[in-house]
């Protein structure tokens, strides 16, 4: 007859693999995939597992935002603002 021993290791190692492979296949599923799609810029669905690209309103309207002092918006990709002081940046001419 087995002893108590024995079925007290098999139960501890079955739950432990049990445990192991949940794990595992948590990270393959959901976090391995929300890192990659974070670090790309992009959103990720938790619960659709699923990573999409942002899209700005103004791709699906067509309408750019204008102040309320009447003059036209800066692009967004303008890139920084320009000093307001006349003189040049450190290592600009």
């Amino acid at each position: 007859m087995p002893s108590n021993f024995n079925t007290f290791k098999y139960a501890l190692l079955g739950t432990l693999l049990f445990a192991v492979t949940v794990i595992t296949a948590y990270q393959l599923l959901y976090a391995v995939p929300q890192k990659k799609c974070e670090a790309a810029g992009d959103w990720w669905s938790f619960r659709y597992r699923e990573c999409a690209r942002p899209i700005p309103i103004v791709d699906i309207t067509g309408r750019h935002h204008k102040p309320a002092n009447g003059t036209a918006a800066a692009p967004a990709s303008a890139g920084p603002a320009p000093a307001a002081s006349g003189s040049a940046a450190a290592g600009h001419p």
